[in-house]
């Protein structure tokens, strides 16, 4: 068995996910040698951000074609729909048979799971020796299928060594869950925070910036929708790519917000930063997430933020210290914070001390120390 940890994604694309495994990977590098075994291989994606020392696998050269899909459908393309969805089974019937080949192939030490989906068949194909962690990256609550996923914590996490959750609170839920696995040690390990340019705002210009994928989750027409309402907002940056694209564009089109929202789609690292200087305040409003890393990104570079109450978000934002947290998804009351830290500089500036001291919390050293507790009982460095 190789004395190498091996961390296995669904794809090293834009998210979330991806971007915490790529931060996690290039700071324990130094130590440990790492491989990244990806089930799909997108067309855009972050791997150019990995440490050249890191190796990455691909399962599938492509990506899953559930965008086709529901365009066709939507069009009422029946053929086109009927054959969107056989290559949709093909994909998915690639993706489970090929990660159980990939597993019981698999030859190291460690080896890190990112999502549920792929934990509990590393649980079943784990190898005698190897020591198996499953990371839970998103709150599990507002899901659709949260009785299966806590069904599948609960019967097939039974090989998992360790369950690392991203917060206190959902330490306690997966105990919970778990209470009759005696075998899988449940430990607190936030994602951690690593970027390597960080431009600081310099709090002018009264813009505002969302980062993330346009997913129906993220809620980002109700974004645009607030910008539309406020008083103060001069710019809307959205930054990212996703199935909401054109009914976003369309949004914006018909709210006639094309001078004042900047659609933006899918930027690197360097220009993220670029936006993060030009903007004054970080908006989100997502329905799920598990710790918004998105958030603390935005407050390195100096920036407030204002969210919905979701799980997740208290654990960054410290209510009326460093942003707010907008409370029963109330619209008025998000204008309402948003529109007076806005026309208020020496708040602005306050609030944007705050959010840097906060984001230092989650730095590589402080995140790593907790990562070697768990692997220097295993692995030589």
């Amino acid at each position: 068995m190789e004395n190498k940890i091996t961390f296995l994604v669904l794809h090293l694309g834009y998210g979330g996910i991806p971007s915490a495994t790529i931060n996690t990977a290039n700071a324990l590098c130094a130590d440990y040698p790492i491989e990244i075994i990806s089930v799909y291989n997108l067309s855009q994606n972050q791997s150019k951000l990995l440490d050249p020392k890191i190796t990455v696998k691909y399962l599938i050269d492509g990506e899953p074609n559930k965008q086709a899909f529901i365009s066709n459908f939507k069009k009422g393309r029946l053929f086109k729909t009927f054959k969107e969805g056989l290559k949709s089974c093909k994909i998915l019937y690639l993706k489970r048979t090929l990660l159980v080949k990939c597993l019981k192939s698999l030859n190291s030490r460690v080896v890190v799971s990112t999502q549920w989906d792929i934990s509990y068949l590393l649980s079943k194909y784990k190898k005698l020796g190897s020591i198996a962690i499953a990371q839970e990256h998103h709150h599990y609550l507002p899901y659709r299928w949260k009785n299966k996923y806590i069904k599948t914590l609960s019967k097939k996490y039974q090989n998992i060594d360790y369950l690392l959750a991203l917060t206190n609170d959902l330490a306690k839920d997966y105990r919970q869950f778990l209470k009759n696995n005696k075998y899988t040690k449940i430990l607190v390990v936030p994602n951690m925070l690593n970027i390597t340019k960080v431009n600081k705002s310099k709090l002018t210009g009264q813009n505002i910036i969302s980062v993330g994928r346009l997913h129906v989750n993220k809620r980002v027409n109700e974004l645009i929708a607030i910008c539309n309402k406020s008083q103060n907002v001069n710019n809307f940056y959205i930054i990212g790519d996703g199935d909401e694209y054109q009914n976003l564009k369309q949004q914006i089109t018909d709210l006639k917000l094309a001078s004042k929202v900047e659609l933006l789609g899918y930027r690197n690292q360097k220009e993220i930063a670029e936006y993060m200087g030009k903007s004054c305040v970080f908006v989100m409003a997502s329905i799920t997430e598990g710790l918004p890393m998105v958030l603390l990104e935005a407050m390195a570079h100096g920036l407030p933020c204002i969210a919905y109450d979701i799980p997740g978000v208290s654990d960054i934002i410290e209510d009326g210290q460093n942003g707010y947290i907008i409370k029963n998804r109330d619209e008025q009351a998000f204008i309402n914070k948003l529109d007076s830290l806005l026309a208020n500089p020496s708040m602005l500036q306050s609030f944007s001390k705050a959010a840097i001291q906060r984001a230092n919390q989650f730095k590589p050293k402080q995140i790593v120390a907790l990562w070697q507790e768990i692997l220097n009982k295993y692995l030589p460095k």
